[in-house]
């Protein structure tokens, strides 16, 4: 768990525990105040003995205090340079790797790029039939021990953290520069998917198209969610946008906007906006389909500049949560994602809420290493056991019931960072549908590609 604004990581027990530790220590010194009061009355009993006890406690508590927080330092410490030493050797990986294809006659542009984008295209050509996208999420149903393993989700990272300099290596650039750019943060994820969107529709892949939007339903909601579970409940799948509208009498609306994930991963333009030409554009900062269609949702359901609005999203419907918090176009106080590739996304001073992965999850390293720190960030691991690990799903890390299962983990954590953040969710849309004579609408919304292509 990372804490908001900050780089600090421990888990949910070291952070309840020191609180208990301060807590312990406060209730002590009160106890020790009142004995010194005690002393001052005609004729008390000596408290000598108990002043004693007191003073050794107190003392106990603030070292098992100090030495918790000590241990959270230095686990930080550890993890922000482990992290730092991964993401250079990624980088340093991803040079030699561009400048070796490079010098296997690889010219003419960002080899790494081409070559997945041409590998597609030529299969189909020498085959003389279309390449089945399915083929690759059987080939991770397949597979959940691997695609499940935290080693595999940080080896994606790397190779997602390093492929800009091997884009860069391949096109020419010498492999120091190249290091060097990535290093200074001038290249990153982002460099290598804006080079995807460009080279794909070439290849008749990862097209962009206009959308249309329409509400295909509209209906009263008795109450607001409470805790993450209920939010993650409420983000919807083929429909694809949900949008509830609170009003209390005497204040100005307030909106809550649920954004599903992908539908199709057929990097293919079918028709459908919240496909791979949408995750690989919006991890690459792009105003991509899904993100166009989620704010003509927002404007239809009523939402202004100055509207409070908070945003839930689940996998690539958190990277579009995070890109519309991000956007300065919109009035965003509160954002919780799960299972969202946007850690690259830099979000503004003020957001309250978190950004959930699961540590078998590879779905959130595509984006790269996790560069903003203003939401709180919490990880957990669903299997402890990997022998629990579903046999059946693809991607087990990433499915919505792992996420629900790390949902309630989090309803039920004991540090005050996750109770803090958990209730400024709450409170968003609670305070108003406690208020007499309050509303609650729930506006839901589907969007297309238009005319069902890239053009």
């Amino acid at each position: 768990m990372t804490a908001a604004g900050s780089t600090t990581v421990a888990t949910d027990g070291m952070r309840a525990a020191i609180a208990q530790a301060a807590a312990l220590t406060s209730r002590l010194r009160h106890g020790l105040a009142a004995i010194h009061r005690a002393e001052l009355v005609p004729h008390a009993p000596p408290l000598g003995a108990v002043e004693q006890a007191l003073r050794a406690a107190i003392s106990t508590a603030e070292r098992l205090h100090d030495g918790l927080t000590r241990a959270v330092e230095r686990y930080s410490a550890a993890s922000r340079d482990a992290n730092g030493l991964f993401d250079a050797l990624a980088g340093v990986g991803g040079a030699l790797l561009g400048t070796q294809l490079r010098m296997g006659a690889l010219f003419g542009g960002p080899a790494l790029v081409l070559g997945a984008l041409a590998g597609i295209a030529g299969g189909e050509a020498l085959t003389g039939r279309k390449l089945d996208p399915a083929a690759l999420a059987r080939f991770l149903e397949q597979h959940p021990q691997l695609t499940g393993n935290p080693t595999f989700v940080a080896a994606v990272r790397g190779v997602a953290d390093g492929m800009d300099e091997g884009m860069l290596t391949a096109a020419g650039v010498p492999p120091v520069i190249a290091v060097a750019l990535g290093a200074t943060g001038r290249t990153g994820m982002a460099t290598s998917a804006d080079a995807l969107m460009a080279i794909g529709p070439r290849l008749g892949l990862l097209e962009e198209s206009p959308v249309d939007v329409q509400r295909v339903d509209r209906q009263r909601v008795d109450t607001a969610p409470s805790g993450a579970t209920q939010r993650l409940e409420r983000v919807p799948e083929g429909d694809q946008v949900r949008i509830e509208r609170y009003t209390a009498p005497g204040s100005p609306d307030r909106f809550v906007v649920y954004v599903g994930p992908t539908e199709t991963f057929d990097p293919r333009p079918e028709g459908e906006p919240w496909d791979m030409a949408s995750n690989v554009g919006g991890v690459g900062g792009e105003d991509v389909a899904s993100i166009r269609a989620t704010e003509l949702a927002m404007r239809d359901a009523g939402i202004t500049d100055a509207s409070q609005v908070q945003l839930v999203g689940f996998s690539q419907g958190g990277m579009v949560a995070a890109r519309i918090a991000a956007d300065g176009d919109w009035n965003a106080v509160g954002l919780q994602t799960f299972g969202a590739p946007s850690g690259n996304v830099v979000l503004p001073d003020g957001v309250q809420g978190m950004a959930v992965r699961n540590r078998e999850d590879f779905i959130p390293a595509l984006a790269g290493p996790q560069t903003d720190h203003h939401l709180l960030q919490v990880e957990r691991t669903v299997y402890a056991d990997p022998s629990t690990m579903p046999t059946d799903q693809a991607a087990p890390g990433h499915q919505r019931v792992a996420y629900a299962a790390t949902a309630q983990a989090i309803d039920a954590a004991r540090s005050e960072d996750v109770r803090a953040q958990s209730r400024a969710l709450d409170d968003f849309a609670g305070d108003y549908a406690r208020r007499p004579g309050s509303t609650i609408t729930a506006s839901l919304y589907h969007a297309v590609r238009r005319d069902g292509s890239g053009g």
